[in-house]
């Protein structure tokens, strides 16, 4: 029973740790498609009217989501199991807990494969130019470019000289402390040495991608912890109910 009782224990504290991380994988999504849809309402959806594809960045977050929302309810089931020593609901954990491990490989290996393609690089530059030669025109997208060039520290499509075509200074959110400047001129050194939003983002993409991609391979190296712990206490817990039914068996024949 002490035995029982310890891998018990250990699976409580580690479906906990698999909700927590359940949790962060699914707000790390959203946080992603939040970050994503303020690229993606700079899209001129004219451009676009033929183009069915689905990008590999449109679909990375959901996959965040779904896989944190599924962690969450298998920690749950798992967590119960080891509470009431079902061997029904352990086994339906341990199943599911094994196929959240082969899901995050794959997720995993996919991203690491299709991250650095060209798809993935095409469509966050016609994205961010689309928002360039969109903001030239429309106010509202001017100051949405803005804000991902304050947040990216990034000027301009390609770099700081795509504004000389139509402007007589660089906008603001070129400039270091942009908040407390009246102007930015075209010889400001540090926007001068800014990469184009279009580099930024697309590196920035391919760090958060990778990076989520890699906690996954971590994070499925603990759940086949619970894999093993799940299945150990399924047997302990056939061996006590097998011990049991036996001694009952005994005194009745006695």
């Amino acid at each position: 029973m002490a035995k029982v009782e310890m891998i018990k224990g250990v699976l409580y504290i580690l479906n906990i740790v698999y909700a927590v991380l359940g949790l962060v994988t699914a707000a790390t999504g959203i946080w992603f498609f939040v970050q994503l849809q303020e690229f993606v309402t700079l899209r001129n959806t004219n451009h676009y009217l033929l183009d069915y594809r689905v990008y590999w960045p449109q679909v990375a977050p959901w996959l965040f989501i779904l896989l944190g929302l599924f962690v969450m309810m298998v920690a749950l089931c798992g967590w119960c199991g080891a509470n009431k020593e079902s061997r029904g609901l352990l086994g339906i954990y341990a199943i599911f807990l094994i196929l959240i491990v082969v899901g995050q490989v794959i997720a995993a290996t996919l991203i690491f494969v299709f991250v650095d393609g060209e798809d993935t690089d095409r469509f966050i530059k016609d994205t961010v130019y689309d928002g360039y030669y969109n903001s030239q025109s429309n106010p509202e997208v001017f100051k949405a470019f803005g804000r991902i060039e304050r947040k990216l520290r990034c000027c301009g499509a390609n770099d700081a000289r795509d504004y000389r075509s139509f402007r007589n200074d660089l906008p603001l959110s070129c400039c270091q402390d942009s908040y407390y400047r009246a102007t930015c001129d075209f010889t400001d050194k540090e926007a001068n040495e800014r990469l184009g939003c279009a580099k930024v983002a697309s590196v920035y993409t391919k760090i958060i991608s990778s990076s989520v991609a890699g906690a996954s391979l971590i994070i499925s190296l603990l759940e086949i912890v619970g894999v093993v712990l799940a299945w150990k206490l399924f047997n302990s817990v056939r061996e006590v109910e097998h011990y049991i039914t036996e001694r009952k068996e005994g005194e009745t024949e006695c």
